[in-house]
């Protein structure tokens, strides 16, 4: 087993040796027999040193439980894109995602096995330019207006309420749906508090990878792990002012646990170090879960819960509050008025209409979405007189376009000189070919495809001439 595990070592040396990421393997003892220059790198240990000698004499600190390429040999287990914590031969920690598998003889038998890492202190520095960027737009916008549109009363009583709240300096959790505005209402409690001349940071909890949560939240000290530099995180940029915690649902709990405690001592600990820090920020929290159900499925800690909980909001959901609708479509037109030229400057009563009837389950973001999208199929007039729903484009794969007239196997002549104005002439010969493809091709989609349109301007030019997509299509 040896003498296979050898040749195959030598077929792929090259091609292991020129990867720039640390590789190891081990025999079915345990021991190393092929330990590249960025293992050696990364773990401080003389490749000469390592091979030949068993896994456990070179990280002592390790066990049989705990090292993946140990629990590979003598368990077969496999490891894909598996994070994991040691520390090197200086006992420096080192945080890596890796893959770990057993290598097999031809009788399948367990021969070795191998791993293949990837340096966390990369990903690290490609947060810390995120955490850059993110902090200059956020100045950009810090004066901005707090942005929310509304007539229903209810919300101008929530909008009260939180300005009444902002002046009181608690914690504060908000609680909505997806798309309904958690956001802007963090942004009107940090500008309407004492705070609002200080930071207003915001770390989005859902988009967070797990290992990283610890260092952007409390920074961290030179040489803490691979790549670490002295740095500090969330909580001590915002010093002063405001942090807003997205999606908290999303935190781990052992984060949430640290958390509490620099809420409850207003002090905290960079990663690596021992030396307490003194933090002043005032923590506002979204979730998209209600806390009953945040704590029904362990996704928040009852204790931490509470410490928010003082100061508590509830965004209704935009289909609970349709008197608003027309008020926040024109101003979505207005916003995005530049896709056109500024030259639609209203929203026909049609479509309106069609919109409050609408159920929004993407609620204030998803109308926005909607306006954009059917601003860049405007295509004449000051009026947006078409617009097109998620439901549109469902009923349109799901529905056959069944002609009652035989579709023609050639496209219609072009109508005959004198018989309109160029506009019209055009206009009419375009609606007659729309017929056409649309009684050739039950499908919609395939219809589009065939006019070289997006499905979306077909559906705008059927509005437009008053194609209608029912049982039939009827001229």
């Amino acid at each position: 087993m040896e003498a296979q595990l050898a040749a195959a070592i030598a077929v792929f040396k090259e091609f292991l040796d020129s990867l720039p990421q640390p590789v190891a393997i081990v025999d079915s003892d345990g021991n190393y027999v092929y330990y590249n220059e960025e293992s050696a790198r990364q773990d401080d240990y003389l490749a000469a040193h390592a091979l030949g000698n068993p896994l456990l004499q070179v990280y002592p600190r390790m066990n049989q439980h705990s090292s993946t390429l140990l629990q590979a040999v003598h368990k077969g287990t496999r490891y894909h894109n598996q994070y994991q914590l040691y520390y090197n031969a200086s006992g420096k920690p080192v945080h890596q995602v890796h893959t770990t598998l057993p290598l097999n003889s031809g009788s399948g038998e367990i021969i070795g096995a191998i791993e293949i890492a990837r340096d966390l202190s990369v990903i690290n520095h490609l947060h810390e330019q995120f955490v850059d960027l993110q902090q200059r737009l956020q100045a950009q916008q810090a004066q901005a207006d707090d942005g929310i549109i509304t007539c229903e009363p209810a919300m101008q009583k929530l909008v009260q309420q939180a300005q009444r709240l902002a002046k009181t300096d608690v914690q504060v959790l908000i609680y909505g749906e997806t798309g309904t505005g958690k956001e802007l209402f963090a942004r009107l409690l940090h500008s309407h508090s004492d705070r609002a001349g200080k930071p207003y940071l915001v770390m989005n909890c859902a988009a967070m990878p797990e290992q990283l949560f610890e260092s952007a939240l409390f920074g961290t000290v030179k040489g803490a792990f691979t790549g670490a530099e002295d740095r500090a995180g969330l909580l001590e940029n915002a010093h002063g002012g405001t942090l807003f915690l997205d999606e908290l649902n999303s935190m781990p709990l052992a984060v949430q646990g640290k958390l509490l405690r620099a809420l409850q001592e207003q002090t905290f600990r960079r990663v690596g170090s021992s030396k307490e820090c003194q933090v002043d920020v005032r923590i506002i929290a979204a979730t998209n879960e209600s806390p009953q159900q945040m704590l029904e499925r362990q996704r928040i800690r009852p204790d931490l819960l509470y410490r928010l909980n003082v100061g508590y909001l509830t965004i209704p959901p935009l289909r609970e509050r349709k008197r608003d609708i027309p008020l926040l479509a024109q101003a979505f037109l207005e916003r995005n008025g530049k896709l056109t030229g500024n030259r639609v400057k209203r929203i026909s009563n049609a479509v309106l209409d069609r919109l409050q009837r609408h159920s929004w389950p993407g609620n204030v973001r998803m109308l926005e979405n909607i306006i954009l999208r059917s601003l860049i199929f405007c295509e004449n007039g000051e009026e947006l007189d078409f617009v097109l729903l998620e439901d549109d484009e469902q009923a349109s794969e799901e529905k056959a376009v069944a002609p009652q007239l035989a579709a023609a196997s050639t496209p219609p002549a072009m109508p005959a000189a004198g018989s309109g104005t160029l506009d019209e002439q055009l206009a009419a010969y375009e609606r007659s070919l729309l017929l056409h493809y649309l009684q050739r091709y039950p499908n919609l989609s395939e219809a589009a495809r065939q006019c070289g349109l997006p499905r979306a301007t077909l559906q705008y030019k059927m509005k437009k001439y008053g194609i209608r997509l029912t049982q039939q299509v009827v001229g």
